[in-house]
């Protein structure tokens, strides 16, 4: 059973010391920080009471009572319907022996160990691996040989170690598109994507390492499929669409023939289809049916698709990805972990294109956990978007206003080759020149 520590209360019966976790509304285009806040004082209540009617307020971070200040006209408040599971932020697990999907709380914290310079090195190696094993695993299917899963599972785990240590080091990673290979690549990016949000959540360990490997190979069974119907662009019939579907089944067939096939692991592959609202396949399963890992699944396979369709040109940009996320929420995916997701990954996540308050250009190198709308930033253009011969970095936790004194905060997300920028050269130039220059970043 979930423990709710969520209390949704009108903005006026808030208090100094509460947490607020979740507004009535997008966070997006509200200047309130992403990851929740402290009210602070009265001048807090009342510029929330311009975007909000309601907020959720967490009891186990807030540092004062919530009963104590709650309203004597409770019947103002809206219904809470006690069906729904609710998500503590970075403490939710899965009771995974019953697969009921609901969440209990754990104490499992994880910090970052290693920097990004530290990391990038056995993240990019790890990356070479887990590509090489997802090419071995195609092969042997293709040929009809057995899979090499242990292999592969002891590869997924690592990846496991490295983003619990740090995950913007396989986020850097995640971010350059192998054009001719998608399948695959939309494989490997939502592993990575499923760990740093379980990594967030505080999965255990082990969760973590079948969550990985469940969502790497979660499409394997489209290798049955007709290379026509899988690479094919345009939409699909409803012929198509159904034989699609049946990869599903396919991928299930080939993981049960396995040996010491875990459970969970085909658990994730047999639900990352399925909608909240009941719309998914192959069982058309809804709510709580759906198990956590399986929730997870379907929420990062639908960013990855998004942010990196095989159709370049109608990709969005992990702003505009998060916006949709959060207005299916509820509907094809739970409301609170939608919310989770974007709390974990950020509207701004490392490698994205970014234009700042004063008009520079940059990509974000890191994350600043905590306070995810004020990462470090490369400036790559200065104001009149005019390429810099040196790139210089700031770190928006540190620098609040620019030289001139103003303000200094991100505006708006770019979509990829924006201002003729090609992001995918630049992230691998990146990487190669900091795994290049060892426990520096940049020379300021």
């Amino acid at each position: 059973m979930a423990e709710f520590t969520q209390e949704e209360i009108p903005v006026q019966d808030l208090a100094e010391g509460m947490y607020v976790s979740k507004l009535d509304r997008p966070w997006v285009g509200t200047p309130f920080p992403l990851q929740g806040f402290y009210i602070q004082n009265d001048e807090d209540i009342s510029k929330l009471s311009q975007y909000c009617e309601f907020v959720s307020v967490d009891t186990l971070k807030s540092r004062v009572p919530i009963n104590v200040f709650r309203s004597n006209t409770t019947h103002s408040q809206r219904p809470v319907d006690s069906s729904q599971t609710v998500i503590t932020s970075k403490t939710a697990a899965q009771n995974s022996s019953q697969h009921t999907g609901r969440l209990v709380s754990t104490q499992k914290v994880y910090k970052r160990s290693k920097s990004l310079n530290q990391e990038l090195n056995q993240a990019s190696k790890l990356h070479l691996d887990i590509n090489k094993a997802v090419d071995q695993v195609m092969e042997k299917l293709i040929s009809g040989r057995p899979i090499p899963l242990q292999s592969t599972k002891k590869i997924t785990d690592k990846m496991v170690d490295s983003i619990s240590r740090n995950p913007d080091a396989f986020v850097w990673i995640a971010r350059i598109k192998d054009k001719d290979e998608y399948t695959y690549g939309h494989s490997v990016r939502s592993s990575i994507w499923a760990i740093t949000f379980g990594r967030y959540l505080g999965l255990e360990k082990n969760t973590l390492e079948n969550l990985a490997l469940g969502v790497l190979l979660s499409d394997i069974g489209k290798t049955e499929l007709p290379d026509e119907l899988i690479m094919k662009n345009d939409a699909l019939s409803d012929s198509e669409y159904d034989a699609l579907k049946k990869h599903v089944q396919y991928g299930v067939d080939i993981l049960t023939n396995c040996k010491d096939i875990n459970s969970e692991i085909v658990s994730i592959v047999t639900t990352c289809h399925e909608k909240y609202n009941g719309s998914g396949y192959p069982k058309g399963l809804k709510g709580n049916q759906i198990p956590l890992l399986g929730k997870i699944a379907g929420i990062v396979g639908f960013y990855d698709a998004v942010t990196c369709p095989r159709n370049e040109e109608s990709a969005l940009s992990p702003s505009e990805a998060m916006i949709k996320l959060h207005h299916i929420r509820g509907n094809e995916f739970q409301e609170e972990l939608v919310d989770e997701f974007i709390q974990a990954i950020g509207i701004y996540p490392t490698g994205s294109l970014v234009e700042l308050s004063n008009g520079e250009v940059g990509v974000i190198t890191e994350q600043n956990e905590g306070r995810r709308l004020r990462p470090k930033i490369l400036i790559i253009l200065d104001n009149q978007k005019t390429p810099l011969n040196k790139h210089r970095e700031i770190d928006l936790q540190k620098t609040d206003r620019d030289n001139n004194g103003l303000l200094l905060n991100i505006t708006t997300c770019l979509p990829e080759g924006a201002y003729n920028i090609d992001l995918s050269d630049f992230r691998k130039n990146f990487i190669a020149r900091l795994l290049g220059l060892g426990n520096s970043l940049f020379h300021h």
